[in-house]
């Protein structure tokens, strides 16, 4: 079985609009409605994480057939794909692609993915001089560095807000990462912060994954409307 996550839940405190970003007109659609369309391809079952805050918003029109799932923001990236693959029956060799809601994929990604995929996860990157978070693949595993957090960031790679993952040892993984960080108060403690990171699963436990390099690729990610009235100008298909 392959799923698709596209995660919506995020707090969107640059985006200046009480629509979620993943429902921003693109092209007299959505943009979710155009991720769920090119995810369609690859993933048997497709998955929409929204707050329960904005789950009026995601009408059954836009959805196509996707399942909602409303969490509670506010408690990382980490928090929202570990909350729903807790939820599925998954089976060893499942599948799962993961998306951010605010950027659009186009169709070649997700093919160069879908051939490469071998069980092990995969980061599909491109090279930066200054990336915003660096991903460092070793052998089977990578290492994450967030410029946010001060840490040491170099020429190298950045992620391209999509994931091919093994959806078991993600979940397996997460579950252990949730374990290391959770304190007797309910609440998230890591030195990245009180939330948590999807990526720091990758730092936090042995997670395998390949960095799958893309020299030629638009990124379309955006945090702010300005940001997206720029990107959505090159989105033609």
């Amino acid at each position: 079985m392959n799923y698709g996550l596209i995660i919506c839940a995020g707090k969107q405190s640059r985006f200046k609009s009480d629509v979620p970003k993943a429902l921003v007109n693109l092209n007299g659609t959505t943009l979710l409605t155009k991720n769920i369309n090119t995810m369609s391809s690859y993933c048997d079952k497709i998955i929409v994480v929204c707050s329960v805050e904005k789950e009026h918003y995601f009408t059954n029109d836009i959805l196509m057939g996707a399942k909602l799932v409303a969490i509670s923001s506010g408690k990382g990236s980490g928090d929202a794909v570990w909350q729903v693959l807790n939820k599925l029956p998954l089976k060893e060799g499942d599948r799962c692609y993961i998306l951010w809601g605010d950027c659009y994929q186009k169709d070649n990604i997700y093919s160069k993915l879908n051939s490469a995929y071998q069980g092990i996860s995969l980061i599909p990157c491109k090279k930066e001089k200054s990336p915003y978070v660096q991903v460092v693949p070793n052998n089977d595993n990578v290492k994450i560095y967030f410029s946010k957090f001060g840490e040491p960031i170099t020429e190298g790679y950045h992620d391209l807000s999509l994931f091919c993952c093994n959806a078991s040892e993600l979940k397996k993984n997460l579950n252990k990462f949730y374990d290391n960080i959770i304190g007797i108060d309910g609440n998230y403690h890591h030195k990245h912060g009180n939330e948590m990171e999807f990526l720091d699963v990758f730092n936090e436990t042995d997670m395998k994954a390949h960095v799958v390099e893309f020299e030629q690729f638009d990124e379309f990610a955006f945090n702010t409307i300005e940001q997206f009235e720029a990107i959505s100008k090159k989105i033609v298909d």
